[in-house]
């Protein structure tokens, strides 16, 4: 398996197991419309390892920016303790 290979496998399997759906917004997606957002924002120092990685549709991914995941996700879409504590599970 080529390295490219395995980079797409392993975006697909982070996609996969949020099942296919935006962390924030909470709409599923098919695989190729899903980006992946940094929980912790590279600018930030986030890093490009799984538990920092989440899928996002491209407006959320867009529109949260370098935004504080749970402040910007609050302030967008409210309270969602669900979806918060799912993100909060995969960074931990």
């Amino acid at each position: 398996m080529t390295s490219p290979d395995a980079k797409r496998l392993w975006r697909r399997a982070i996609k996969e197991h949020f099942n296919c759906q935006c962390v924030y917004c909470g709409e599923h997606y098919e695989l190729h419309e899903l980006t992946l957002d940094h929980v912790v924002p590279r600018y930030f120092g986030g890093q490009t390892i799984t538990r920092n990685l989440v899928p996002s549709c491209r407006q959320c991914n867009q529109n949260k920016g370098t935004s504080n995941w749970l402040s910007w996700m609050r302030a967008t879409f409210g309270a969602n303790p669900g979806r918060e504590q799912m993100i909060l599970s995969h960074i931990k």
